[in-house]
Parts: C-alpha cells; sequence; structure tokens
C-alpha cells in the first residue's frame, strides 16, 4: 500500500518546494557572505532544511487521519509552549518568541500554525452542515484566536496577524450567512481605533506611520524600507549579479537574510529573478488548490486550504513591505528566508499537501 501510494506522490509539487528552497540557500550566502566569512548561517539553513525535509517525509507517510486523531495533543502541547513562554521565556529583542535549548532555538508559534490548522480541518471534517450555528462557529473561532491571544502577548504582533487567514478559512468555507459577514466587518471597523490606542505598542504605531511616510524618520524607523526600495529598484531587469549586491554587501539593508531577503533577490536577479521566483510560489497555490478540489473528504481539504491560505498570506505581506505597500512586519518569505522554525515548519506543510493529495483514491 505505501509502495503504491508512493508512486502517487506529485514530483513537480515537491520538486518546486526542493528548488525554492536551494534558491534561498543561494541568496543567504549571497547576503552574508561578507559578514559571515565562515558561513556559519548558511550551514545552519542547509541543517534545518535537512530537519525540515525528514520532518516532510513523516507527515507524508503518516496517514493524515491519523493526524487528525492526535491533532488535540499536539494542539495541547504547542499552547502549552506557548504559556510556557509568556511566563518563563526569555526576551530577544523585546519579545518573548523563541525556546532556547543550549545554543539551538526554537519558535513555537510557527508550529502552532500546523497544529491549529490540522485541529481546524479535523474540526471541519465531522461537520458537514453548509452553514455554522452559533455554537460551531465559536469553537472554530476560538482553536484559532486562543493561540493569536498568547502569541499577541509575547508580544509578537508578526506572527499573530499570520493566523488571520485561517479565520476566513473557517468562517468562508466553514460557511456562516451574509448577516454575520456584515456585523464582522462592523466589529472590526469600530474596533480599529481602540486597537491603535490600546493594544499596539509604541514601535508597532511608528512602523505604521513611517509606512504613510518612510522620509519621515530616514535614518531611523524608515531605513529598512528605504534601503529595500533602493535594492529592488536598482536591480532593474537582469539584476547586478550573484554576490554584487551593493545593498548587502555593504550592510545597507539590515536583515537581508531573513525578512528582507526578497530586496536581495530583486538586486540581484533583477526583476527576471523576481518573476520567476513568484511563478514558482503561483504554481505551488495553483497546485495545491487543485489538490485541495481533488481532496477524498471535507477535512483533507481544509487542511490543504489552510495550509496553503499560509503560503499565500506570507509572500503577499512579505513582498508588499518591501515595496512600500504595507508596515514592516517579521514576516519571513515561505522556503526562501533565512530560519529554523520557520523552514521546518513550510516543510511539514508541504509533507501534508502531499498527503492528502496522495490519498485520494483510497477508500475511507
Amino acid at each position: 500500500m505505501q509502495a503504491r501510494l508512493a508512486r502517487t506522490i506529485d514530483l513537480n509539487f515537491l520538486g518546486t518546494a526542493l528548488v525554492l528552497a536551494a534558491i534561498g540557500c543561494m541568496l543567504i550566502y549571497s547576503s552574508t557572505y561578507f559578514s559571515d566569512p565562515g558561513l556559519n548561517l548558511l550551514h545552519k539553513q542547509f541543517l534545518w532544511i535537512g530537519i525540515g525535509i525528514a520532518l516532510m517525509v513523516i507527515f507524508l507517510i503518516v496517514d493524515y487521519h491519523v493526524l487528525f486523531d492526535i491533532a488535540p495533543i499536539l494542539y495541547a502541547i504547542g499552547m502549552l509552549l506557548l504559556l510556557y513562554l509568556i511566563v518563563w521565556g526569555e526576551a530577544t529583542r523585546h519579545h518573548k518568541s523563541w525556546i532556547h535549548i543550549g545554543s539551538l532555538q526554537f519558535q513555537p508559534s510557527e508550529f502552532m500554525k500546523v497544529f491549529t490548522a490540522l485541529m481546524l480541518a479535523r474540526f471541519f471534517d465531522s461537520n458537514d452542515r453548509a452553514y455554522l450555528n452559533l455554537r460551531s462557529f465559536v469553537v472554530a473561532v476560538g482553536f484559532v484566536l486562543a493561540p493569536m491571544a498568547l502569541i499577541l502577548l509575547q508580544p509578537d504582533f508578526g506572527t499573530a496577524a499570520s493566523f488571520t487567514p485561517l479565520l476566513f478559512v473557517a468562517m468562508f468555507f466553514g460557511g456562516i450567512r451574509w448577516r454575520v459577514w456584515v456585523a464582522m466587518v462592523l466589529i472590526g471597523v469600530m474596533v480599529l481605533p481602540l486597537a491603535w490606542f490600546f493594544f499596539l505598542k509604541p514601535y508597532q504605531k511608528e512602523r505604521i506611520v513611517v509606512f504613510l511616510n518612510p522620509e519621515r524618520d530616514p535614518r531611523g524607523s524608515g531605513f529598512q524600507v528605504m534601503q529595500a526600495k533602493i535594492a529592488i529598484g536598482s536591480g532593474g531587469i537582469h539584476g547586478k549579479g550573484f554576490k554584487q549586491g551593493t545593498q548587502a554587501k555593504y550592510g545597507y539593508l539590515p536583515v537581508s537574510h531573513t525578512d528582507f531577503i526578497f530586496s536581495v533577490l530583486g538586486e540581484e536577479w533583477g526583476f527576471i529573478g523576481v518573476i520567476i521566483v513568484l511563478s514558482l510560489y503561483l504554481f505551488l497555490v495553483v497546485q495545491a488548490l487543485t489538490f485541495a478540489k481533488n481532496a477524498r473528504d471535507r477535512g483533507g481539504t481544509f487542511l490543504v486550504v489552510c495550509l496553503t491560505c499560509f503560503f499565500i498570506f506570507h509572500v503577499l505581506i512579505n513582498v508588499s513591505m518591501q515595496i512600500g505597500v504595507l508596515p514592516t512586519t517579521g514576516i519571513p518569505l515561505p522556503l526562501i528566508s533565512y530560519g529554523g522554525s520557520q523552514a521546518m515548519t513550510n516543510f511539514i506543510a508541504i509533507g501534508l499537501i502531499l498527503n492528502v493529495d496522495m490519498r485520494r483514491f483510497v477508500n475511507t
């Protein structure tokens, strides 16, 4: 049975994910070549990708219905880790987002994205109503809001915001009546002013103000956005060439190997390179949505849609913030940005998407 299933793995989808990871390694090497001559960051990324591929294989082999059965356990573990961070976590750059184990560290909120997606898919797998009733609606939204609240307490607004696609998946695909949509939009409009005065931290407000006017503080809060625009714009059509990007090379572009790696891509690979990478992402998304359409049950469809929405959200937000369309947030570029937790989470998501696809012909 496993051998027969293995032959149904979509190698184009898997290969595209691996190509994006390889491009990420090239960009990390290029952006850190002068600041990290020992290539320690690149070697770590190789390690994270290797671990991520191993986890991908595990989440590919185990039937996703078995994962549905243990989803509450995984979700509970993730919530406990988030609570641990709030109570005993060490602050790193004003955020309690990382658990340190010796020289290694990992970010539980990244793994919580997958665990929450599994919980939602499990819930909708057993709920086949055309419209959600009030109880089902509260339960589904509660699965998402609970980890979001704990992540906001770290505080990490960017990561918490990345859970919002799950809310839209739960409401749109789960089915709610138009009156509920209208009420939620009105509540959102009313809550926005309260969020500005009571929830946003001063540095978060500053990011929004700088987004509206980057020239307000060109050497401070607006520095990253302005340098990112310079890097992308200076790449032109063909780019400056591999390891020839001056913004990253001379340190003008902060965190160029993580959140702002798209700027390195634009500067060194130019418009052509950007189109190629975005096309690869588009192929992943379209193929994943095809898998969701052909899934054998409702739970599989919801799982793939949830994970695909994560990819769409991360790509849109990361690219938009670097061209000045949205405020700066700490959201990495999937499969490309440096980072252990996000690399492993991305490959787990790839494994789960392939898991649903290759079992579409198996009898329930």
